[in-house]
């Protein structure tokens, strides 16, 4: 029902080398032609105070039996809401180097952002349901336009790294991806609850509340992910190695599958390639198997993926969860222009959650973040020379999660 969205590929345009960092002064960003009558919007809208929704309250609105009722609640926060979290994040661009907001990409989605922002505002003041299917259409517009924001960031900000510091370039990244995180939930609940709504759908027909799975079988997500990897895998390679899943495989939780879609596919990206490349490093004739362990606990779920890719390096340890930073070595720039569908896999089998980050270094911070977002957490521990473990929890969506702001 709702699948991680597949990957698209863009080139990369590389800044010039600068001078001290100390010569760029923060300034505006130019804003997009045409936007002027907005600027005072959106600073008025940047003073309006975030509201935030819980779990709980998200679940509420799709509460079977659906009801008009609820759906126009849900849609009545988002109107209200969505403006004000999206100005903040135009303020946010706006706060950037003025170097920095120069750059393409990060113009680009600052630009996306802006529109985004001008596109919902007239809906903020109608508090009756008359045009609920146009706002629908909206919401599907934006989300649908900023599926691949994220990769397009890193691309920017990798180019631009030598005129932010490593912790304010993290910090305006991390404010922005955890941002993103909630205004997507908010669009993407409204919008699933208009369709189950609109097609008459009920909560125990699939476990759905919206965006939210009561019924989430990780198996069976884990499965779907490791299809998709191991085709990726065997596509750049023309091998892949096995996965096999143990422990607590019937274990059931309540969650939203999308999140954990990402976090999966960015995982197993990760180990997939790591165990084939280190295979043949060494000469292994055989490529061992990856093996997904399962196990559920009073308050939540935890995934262990390991495998023997060889381990990360002790001085790249710490930095494995930096943005911007990579193992993946650079592509030749002679490379045959026939190998172009080869190329594609391989930048997929390198790119990261939500997108194609072709080993521009943001899959694990990213991943790490989604897992945050509700509570768990994930952590990678190294054999350095044989292989990692990354273990994966998750809480429970549950009423001990039930008060988690959104």
């Amino acid at each position: 029902m709702h699948r991680a969205s597949l990957l698209t590929f863009r080139h990369v345009w590389v800044l010039p080398r600068r001078t001290a960092q100390r010569h760029f002064t923060s300034k505006p960003l130019e804003r997009p032609a045409g936007h002027a009558f907005y600027d005072d919007k959106i600073i008025a809208y940047v003073k309006r105070p975030i509201k935030p929704v819980t779990l709980q309250q998200l679940v509420r609105f799709g509460q079977p039996p659906l009801s008009k009722e609820g759906l126009h609640e849900c849609t009545q926060y988002a109107r209200t809401e969505l403006p004000v979290r999206l100005a903040r994040r135009v303020r946010a661009f706006q706060g950037l180097p003025f170097i920095v907001g120069t750059n393409p990409y990060i113009k680009e989605i600052y630009k996306l952002y802006y529109e985004s922002f001008e596109s919902l505002e007239q809906y903020s003041h109608n508090t009756d349901s008359t045009d609920d299917h146009e706002f629908g259409e909206k919401l599907k517009d934006l989300v649908s336009r900023h599926t691949d924001n994220i990769p397009t960031l890193a691309r920017g900000f990798l180019e631009c790294k030598q005129y932010m510091n490593s912790q304010d370039m993290a910090a305006f990244l991390d404010d922005m991806i955890h941002a993103r995180i909630g205004i997507r939930l908010i669009a993407e609940q409204c919008i699933s609850l208009m369709h189950q709504h609109k097609a008459s759908e009920n909560l125990h027909e699939d476990g759905y509340i919206g965006i939210i799975d009561t019924q989430l079988n990780p198996q069976k997500v884990i499965k779907h992910c490791v299809d998709f990897v191991s085709e990726l895998c065997e596509f750049n390679y023309g091998q892949s190695p096995e996965t096999e899943i143990d422990g607590q495989t019937s274990t059931t939780f309540t969650y939203v599958p999308v999140h954990l879609e990402y976090i999966l596919t960015e995982l197993l990206k990760n180990s997939h390639r790591a165990t084939v490349e280190y295979a043949r490093k060494t000469g292994r004739p055989d490529i061992p198997k990856i093996q997904i362990t399962l196990s559920q606990g009073r308050e939540d779920i935890g995934i262990r993926i390991r495998d023997q890719g060889g381990g990360v390096d002790e001085e790249d340890l710490n930095k494995v969860f930096e943005y911007s930073y990579t193992t993946v070595a650079s592509k030749d720039d002679n490379s045959d222009p026939s190998d172009v569908f080869r190329d594609m896999a391989e930048m997929a089998m390198q790119s990261g959650v939500g997108g194609p980050l072709a080993g521009l270094g943001f899959g694990l911070p990213l991943a790490r973040m989604y897992a945050r977002y509700f509570g768990g957490s994930l952590t990678l521990v190294s054999m350095n020379g044989y292989g990692c473990d990354v273990f994966l929890k998750l809480k429970h969506i549950n009423e001990s999660m039930s008060e988690l702001e959104i």
